[in-house]
């Protein structure tokens, strides 16, 4: 009979991560160390196990990973076992390793340790990829160009800068905060025009929708990079505000960086705020 592996390897820049799934097995284990020594011998410092989906493991894997922390840290590398189940743990107990094989509750959080990421949240590390994101989507979506300006810390409770704001959420298990596109009314119906094929004139139900489309792409995008990077951003639903003038109260304590941007269609605006 064949086995079918219960675990895979994801590599990233910096960093390994091994994902364990289910009730892994001496056989399992078996697989497992054919294929660990290519990616041991990668010239990659730090490896992950995601423990998230794993529920059992025979001795053969607790005695193993201690084996590959011991390697890893021979070799000036190290381990992080991530996002563990309290039934886990208290395997790792019985077998007194609770303490010796070290672990994080989340990837974020061994990213830091191992200084791949910043604690500092609200920075050019957390920033690029909305800013990216927002030039790759208008490019594709509405044949427009853009370029980002110099970001500023928005003063307190003022207003947009824009008629038309798409909303979207930012929540993860250990920061939450906003992303907020806002644009120009002209600026707008250029890129809808644009994005449908048509002259938009008037801010039509079915014209202001787009703007929650267009947030919902950008924070798509910007969350795969930051999800690898280790933020652990979970998917949001976007909401659309209209009128000359609105504002919206943030529901996080945080400074708010506001980012202008100067594109062919016209200016418009992004405002990020970050729990801190």
């Amino acid at each position: 009979m064949t086995t079918t592996p219960s675990y895979k390897f994801i590599r990233a820049e910096g960093h390994t991560t091994v994902v364990l799934a289910g009730v892994l097995n001496q056989e399992q284990w078996k697989l497992f160390s054919t294929e660990l020594p290519t990616y041991v011998g990668e010239p990659v410092p730090y490896f992950l196990v995601n423990c998230a989906e794993l529920t059992d493991l025979a001795p053969e894997w607790v005695q193993g990973l201690l084996q590959l922390q011991k390697t890893l840290q021979a070799a000036s590398k190290d381990l992080r076992l991530i996002i563990v189940k309290p039934a886990v743990i208290e395997q790792l107990k019985r077998e007194g390793l609770d303490t010796v094989l070290k672990r994080t509750a989340t990837q974020r959080d061994a990213l830091i340790e191992f200084g791949l990421i910043s604690k500092k949240r609200l920075d050019t590390d957390f920033l690029n990829p909305f800013l990216d994101a927002t030039l790759r989507v208008l490019s594709i979506q509405a044949s427009t160009t853009a370029t980002a300006k110099k970001a500023v810390i928005k003063p307190a409770n003022e207003a947009q800068l824009g008629d038309i704001s798409g909303v979207i959420g930012i929540v993860s298990e250990t920061f939450n905060g906003s992303v907020v596109i806002s644009f120009p009314e002209q600026t707008f119906l250029k890129i809808m025009s644009s994005m449908l094929g048509e002259e938009c004139t008037t801010l039509s139900k079915d014209i202001i929708d787009g703007a929650g489309e267009l947030t919902n792409m950008i924070f798509g995008q910007a969350k795969i990079t930051l999800n690898e990077k280790g933020y652990g951003i979970k998917t949001a639903l976007p909401s659309v505000i209209c009128g000359k003038g609105h504002s919206l109260q943030t529901l996080t304590k945080g400074p708010v960086v506001l980012v202008p941007f100067e594109s062919s269609a016209g200016d418009f605006f992004i405002e990020i705020c970050l729990s801190v």
